[in-house]
Parts: C-alpha cells; structure tokens; sequence
C-alpha cells in the first residue's frame, strides 16, 4: 500500500467578492501544466438555489517525479452566495459572480504509489531502509517542490482573487 505523508495540511485562503469561476479554474489549470503536473479534477459540483449559486470543486493535480515518488496537491475550492452581477467598464458588459470563496490546500508526499514494495514482508522492510537511509535527500527534495508549487499556487490564486477587488 502507497505511504503519504502530508506535507502542507490545511492552508486557507477566503476572500469575499467579484470574480469569475471558470477564470479562477483556468488560473490553477495554468500554473500546473507549467509545473507539468497532470491534471486531475477529482469532483466538481454546482448547486443553483433560489436566488444564488454553490460551486463545491475539489483538484487533485499530481506529479509523478518517479515510478516510486509522487506529489498531489488536492485544491478544495468552495464558493458560496454566488450571486450574477453585471459590470459596464469603458463601454463593455463582463459578467462576475458576487460571493464568498474559500480554497483549501493539502499536499501529500506518495511513495510507493504503484505498490511494488508491498508484495513480501522483507520488501517492506527493505523500503522502510531505503527511505530512511538512501532516498532521504531525494525524499526532502520531492517534498521541496511539493511544498513550492503549492505556495506558488496559493499566491496565483491570492493574486487573481485581489484584483478582482477594486474593479466596482
């Protein structure tokens, strides 16, 4: 059985006001192919009710860095009180939803993700060797870039969201 390690567990970012989903979506899909992450949209619901929107999205883009060694950074993005609002600058209409959006990061370090440890209990052993002694600074690099591209993300993300901010 594939090992994960979290690497980075729960970190938040909420902002309250304009912005368009499939743009903030298109903000994260960009980020990771330039990381070269593969992408992975794990679940992806709306839910209309009288009045508003909730968009429930959860991503799961991962990276394989080796047939041993695997990164996953699962986005959880919820937006909540989505409400249309139209905006006229210089003469065009853009469309904006209005509401409140949080977006939680967790990042796993997986080893051993394809299983070929696990058949015989001395292969076990030998991988709990191997990880402790000769992977080690292979192991801290993965969780290095784990640890970066989910930083990276969450200041794309924090970018995209705040020059929404002023454009009432």
């Amino acid at each position: 059985m594939a090992e994960a390690e979290i690497i980075v567990d729960g970190k938040k970012l909420e902002y309250e006001g304009l912005f368009q989903p499939g743009e903030l979506y298109t903000v994260i899909d960009e980020l990771m192919a330039q990381r070269t992450f593969d992408k992975n949209e794990y679940r992806n619901f709306e839910y209309v009710h009288e009045g508003h929107k909730q968009i429930d999205m959860e991503l799961r883009p991962y990276k394989k860095l080796s047939d041993y060694i695997k990164v996953e950074i699962r986005i959880k993005i919820r937006a909540t009180n989505l409400k249309h609002v139209e905006i006229e600058k210089n003469g065009v209409k853009k469309k904006y939803y209005h509401g409140k959006v949080k977006v939680v990061f967790v990042t796993y370090l997986i080893t051993d993700y394809e299983n070929a440890w696990e058949t015989k209990a001395f292969y076990f052993l030998a991988r709990m060797l191997v990880d402790k002694f000769i992977y080690k600074g292979y192991l801290s690099e993965a969780k290095a870039i784990g640890v970066s591209v989910t930083n990276e993300a969450y200041d794309e993300i924090r970018s995209y969201l705040n020059m929404h901010r002023y454009k009432t």
